[in-house]
């Protein structure tokens, strides 16, 4: 059996990661940080997550960029939670039977 905590994360776990670091606004260097990522695999996520309207990106009067998650990526992590929830309770279930 795997341990959970060495398993990789999939690219939705890290959509969802990225957006839940950036409910409140978060600058880019701690949003990388927190979710656990380098430069460039930030970038692509960003340019994604910008252009599907999930992140926004606001400059502030200090020329300072801050990514913010935009009511559309909340409705995303509402239904990726619904759906963890579904699966692990699914998963929960197996695990009983065997």
């Amino acid at each position: 059996m795997k341990n959970p905590s060495f398993s990789r994360r999939s690219r939705i776990d890290i959509i969802a990661c990225i957006l839940k670091n950036s409910i409140d606004g978060s600058r880019k260097t701690r949003l990388i940080s927190r979710s656990n990522l380098n430069v460039p695999q930030f970038n692509l996520y960003e340019n994604l997550l910008v252009e599907a309207g999930l992140l926004s990106i606001l400059t502030l009067e200090d020329q300072t960029e801050t990514f913010e998650t935009t009511e559309k990526g909340k409705e995303f992590l509402r239904d990726y939670a619904e759906i963890k929830g579904i699966l692990e309770k699914m998963h929960s279930n197996n695990q009983k039977r065997r």
